[in-house]
């Protein structure tokens, strides 16, 4: 009697539904696996939960770009078109669930080529010395009390919003001098050394009885209104609480360390990232490039210094002229 194989994984193939629920196990600790369910929801209504995985095809793929390319979105009173990280995020998400079900759980045999937009470089908004002063002025006069220690520390650490809300006293080694960071973006612990005004500010708020979160709350809705009104009264536009952490590299930049120095001080896996603030560095940039000055006087003294005398005998002769002409 002829024996009925069994369809095998592959050969039953898996829904985009089934597919998304297998990657969500998988990302369960993720901390934007919130996000990830609601891009992951998005997909399923564009594809369709249904959909095998083999049915999602780069032309299919290219189709569903090319609507989001032209779909807008209403900002204020106007429609504008969704930007290339709108465009991307859905599409990289798509990517890795398909290249998990090839590599890992061997339910398809290839997987498209996708290809993503082209983003811009990310946004980079640092205050100046007076504009930070202003500020933290303008942050004293708040009534909550505790936001002008939030933001001077965070603008002397560089620490994300979310990090120094969570920091415990705990995690803070003031023999040391550092914080300890256990749950980062990157997902790695790291120590932050404090400067002499970080540390300023954890003194302040030190009591033998503080345990808990140095800054009282980890909800930044408790922080929120007396921040934009305390960047109302300092006059400052267009920054928000992350933009401190740009404060925080663009100062060690602009006084001379090193690219990988505020990498690390920043947290940073890859150098790239540090990269935005390269160009705050002229004086750095001038100084490396001024080993190349009087090169060519010293591989050719005698040759090189008799042309350039020659060449400038020639010009005043040339301006002698002009001005003779001109009288």
């Amino acid at each position: 009697m002829l024996q009925i194989k069994p369809k095998s994984p592959r050969d039953a193939g898996i829904t985009l539904a089934a597919a998304a629920e297998r990657y969500l196990g998988l990302k369960v600790r993720k901390r934007t696996i919130a996000e990830d369910k609601r891009t992951l929801e998005h997909l399923k209504a564009a594809f369709g939960a249904k959909t095998l995985l083999a049915e999602i095809t780069a032309e299919r793929i290219s189709e569903y770009k090319a609507e989001r390319l032209a779909a807008t979105r209403k900002i204020g009173e106007t429609e504008k078109p969704l930007s290339a990280a709108a465009v991307n995020r859905p599409l990289a998400i798509l990517r890795h669930l398909l290249r998990l079900a090839r590599d890992e759980w061997d339910v398809l045999d290839e997987v498209p080529k996708i290809r993503t937009e082209k983003e811009p470089q990310g946004r980079l908004r640092w205050l100046t010395h007076e504009e930070a002063t202003n500020l933290l002025v303008a942050c004293r006069k708040s009534k909550n009390k505790a936001l002008p220690d939030l933001a001077e520390f965070s603008m002397f650490t560089g620490v994300r919003r979310g990090e120094a809300l969570g920091l415990t006293w705990d995690r803070v080694d003031r023999a040391r001098g550092v914080i300890r960071l256990e749950l980062t973006k990157s997902g790695h612990r790291r120590e932050v050394p404090l400067s002499s005004n970080a540390d300023a500010v954890l003194a302040r708020r030190w009591r033998p009885e503080a345990k808990g979160y140095v800054f009282g709350s980890r909800n930044w809705n408790s922080f929120r209104s007396a921040w934009e009104a305390a960047l109302d009264a300092a006059g400052i536009q267009s920054f928000r609480f992350h933009d401190l952490r740009h404060t925080f590299a663009s100062w060690l930049v602009q006084r001379g360390r090193t690219l990988k120095e505020v990498q690390e001080a920043l947290g940073h896996q890859t150098i790239s990232m540090t990269m935005r603030y390269s160009h705050l560095a002229p004086d750095h940039l001038r100084a490396a490039v001024a080993v190349l000055d009087g090169v060519l006087f010293a591989s050719q003294p005698t040759q090189t210094a008799a042309v350039s005398a020659q060449a400038s005998t020639q010009e005043r002769a040339e301006l002698v002229g002009v001005s003779q002409k001109s009288l």
